[in-house]
């Protein structure tokens, strides 16, 4: 989910798994030959686009109409409508943050999490949002051997890349980590809590002001640029946003320079159940990059709303909130993951026939056909 905020520069901030603050999302349609559309189909526009070429991470400019109103959207990556559309890489950096409180606590994604015998750290590190070996299935169709965000986009645009593009990627690659960040988290900044998921396990509790600087700040510390993605993990930390509520992640871009945006996002590993919420292990994190692949600026899109985590309208492209708290398991050797169910961005397009594997509107097939309209 992303929220607004304005600094010295432009910055668009959206939150994953938060309640009471909204998010944000976007989607196509087809441009028919003589200037109509119709929803249900998607074309990309060279003149749609808001980024400069090879500043940030590689984007590509699309709209859609509804209802006669056109949607201008972003995406990361290359045109997957495009006959012969390749691979495109995007550079993402790990950045390990430990939390260090007044009262002596220090929460680590060094430490293991409930139950493991493995360090938080190394199962993001070797977990199917980074890895290439895990086989994608959705319902009988086989989507591709790849990472889980790229999985997810080749089948939200399935139409296309099942037969124009067969080799479409978007891949997060090459990958680094940097050496564990001790954050020390000031008195009234933070605070840590009892872990019901979890109980030799704190929580830290961290404003979300105070950590979106020091996130910034990381960012430029570390020299990191916009064509790259710095991906911010840590270990059952909850963020507090000065409108209410609480979040476990968010993703968001900052203007840089006329045209170009630093995105960047941050996620915490979670203890099954943690604050009673249906998350576990890096289901948190799918939610975020999946949001950051379809949505890294700010997509606006129809109104949807009053599903998953939204309990009002929210008029973006942020494919992970309409699901909050659906999940399903990727087994792999030694551990069983959790990923999050995300919406297709047909759903969004209020497109009929999805063009998504198998008409399906999410990962799951959890919609039987697009929202309506939210008033």
């Amino acid at each position: 989910m992303k929220r607004r905020a304005i600094a010295a520069s432009l910055l668009v901030t959206c939150f994953s798994i938060l309640w009471t603050t909204p998010a944000h999302g976007q989607e196509l349609g087809k441009l028919l030959s003589d200037g109509q559309s119709v929803s249900g189909h998607a074309h990309p526009s060279g003149n749609a686009g808001i980024v400069a070429a090879g500043a940030n991470v590689p984007m590509w400019p699309g709209f859609f109409f509804f209802n006669g109103v056109r949607y201008n959207f972003t995406m990361v990556g290359s045109d997957p409508t495009v006959a012969g559309a390749g691979t495109t890489n995007v550079p993402l950096v790990i950045i390990p943050l430990s939390f260090s409180y007044p009262n002596g606590t220090l929460i680590s994604p060094l430490a293991t999490a409930c139950g493991d015998n493995t360090s938080v750290l190394a199962r993001i590190q070797g977990s199917p949002l980074f890895t290439t070996n895990v086989t994608w299935v959705e319902g009988n169709t086989v989507v591709g051997v790849t990472q889980f965000t790229d999985a997810f986009q080749r089948a939200n645009f399935w139409a296309y890349v099942s037969t124009r593009s067969p080799n479409y990627h978007v891949l997060l690659n090459p990958i680094s980590t940097t050496p564990v960040v001790q954050v020390n988290v000031p008195v009234g900044k933070g605070q840590t809590n009892a872990n019901n998921a979890c109980p030799q396990q704190p929580i830290g509790t961290i404003d979300m002001t105070f950590l979106d600087q020091t996130l910034r700040g990381l960012i430029a510390q570390l020299g990191i640029g916009p064509n790259t993605l710095p991906l911010f993990v840590a270990y059952d930390m909850v963020g507090i946003p000065s409108t209410g509520g609480f979040f476990f992640g968010y993703h968001t871009a900052v203007q840089v320079a006329p045209g170009v945006f630093q995105t960047y996002s941050f996620g915490s590993y979670a203890d099954s159940g943690l604050l009673g919420q249906n998350v576990a292990d890096i289901s948190i994190l799918s939610h975020e990059l999946g949001e950051w692949l379809d949505d890294p600026v700010n997509n606006p899109v129809p109104p949807w709303g009053h599903i998953g985590q939204v309990t009002g309208c929210q008029s973006n492209l942020e494919v992970g909130d309409p699901l909050t708290g659906s999940n399903s398991t990727v087994f792999t050797p030694g551990f069983n993951y959790h990923v999050q169910d995300l919406a297709f961005f047909s759903w969004f397009a209020r497109q009929q026939p999805s063009i998504a594997v198998n008409g399906w509107y999410s990962t799951l097939n959890a919609f039987a056909g697009p929202p309506p309209v939210c008033f």
